[in-house]
């Protein structure tokens, strides 16, 4: 038994991750019913949904701990949260409790999680490593940014790397396109560079390892795809949707060998996703925006909630687990 400002520590960091799960609860209870709504909304209101689902539960959790932390004892705003959730013991802590327990698989699962992730980017990066060798030159653009040329007969485009992105075009490819398609390549995959998808494709397969699979799969389809528009809408900025369109689908029937999806995490590739909504979202944008009160408001709720489910669990398994 702990009893000490250490316990006081480990009962806070319980506190959290109650709430935490608390929250991905809630919030997978909500995607599952409103997920579907999500794709009537712009490609920046669709990337700021997916993160306040995914940060979600991590700000709820932190949230919810400050409010039982001593920190807000001599408030009036903790007395009257005091009549509706409290915790008891704050400053005694029990390793074999069902606390402590908690505790101590949350920091397994994090600690695997960061050692299944980091070996894959360190795979990644080591392929990559070996790829660059195999880069028979080098193109630059207009803006000075440089391009690696894959010598290879695959028709292929993709940007990878974390902190310094990098685009990588096949000779196979490129002697395919027209002069113009071959820009319109170019300029998506920069886009990729510049918004640094890569990197956020890892964080967001981070933080979506906590939902449930099934959800985690959709929030990082989702997320994938509005790398893919965003791209897309930067190309449309030079070249006419009509030729970007175009350019896709002829990209795609030139790949021979489409990139597995779930074995490349972290690479955005130019003929990637779902082509369909792709192509739609090229000649009919959609530009109704989320107001940004809704999410706050549902975060609001939500807290609320978390707070009040966090006290009651709390007290149900008091009730059946005491400790000695």
């Amino acid at each position: 038994m702990l009893i000490s400002d250490l316990a006081l520590a480990l009962n806070l960091m319980a506190i959290a991750l109650l709430g935490f799960f608390v929250g991905a609860l809630l919030l997978s209870f909500t995607w599952f019913l409103f997920g579907r709504f999500v794709s009537l909304y712009s490609t920046s209101s669709q990337k700021m949904l997916v993160w306040t689902w995914l940060l979600g539960p991590w700000l709820l959790g932190l949230v919810t701990m400050l409010i039982f932390s001593p920190l807000f004892e001599q408030t009036a705003l903790y007395a009257r949260i005091e009549r509706l959730a409290h915790w008891h013991h704050l400053y005694v802590f029990q390793l074999n409790s069902w606390h402590g327990v908690t505790v101590i698989l949350f920091i397994v699962f994090s600690v695997g999680l960061i050692v299944i992730k980091g070996s894959q980017v360190y795979r990644q990066g080591n392929a990559l490593y070996t790829l660059k060798h195999f880069s028979s030159s080098e193109h630059l653009t207009n803006h000075g940014q440089k391009i690696l040329i894959i010598d290879s007969d695959v028709a292929t485009a993709f940007t990878s790397g974390l902190l310094r992105p990098t685009c990588y075009i096949s000779q196979g490819l490129i002697d395919k396109l027209s002069v113009a398609e071959l820009n319109i390549v170019i300029e998506h995959e920069l886009a990729h560079t510049r918004n640094k998808d890569p990197l956020f494709m890892l964080l967001i397969a981070c933080l979506s390892a906590y939902y449930p699979k099934k959800l985690a799969l959709l929030l990082n389809a989702k997320y994938r795809l509005m790398t893919e528009h965003a791209a897309d809408q930067s190309t449309v900025l030079k070249h006419s949707a009509e030729d970007v369109a175009a350019t896709i689908l002829k990209v795609v029937k030139l790949q021979k060998l489409l990139p597995a999806k779930d074995t490349n995490l972290y690479l955005s590739y130019f003929g990637a996703n779902d082509i369909t909504l792709r192509i739609q979202q090229l000649l009919k944008p959609t530009k109704k925006s989320i107001p940004m009160i809704i999410p706050v408001a549902v975060m609001l709720i939500m807290l609320c909630v978390t707070i009040v489910a966090v006290d009651a669990t709390h007290h149900l398994v008091e009730s059946v687990f005491t400790h000695s």
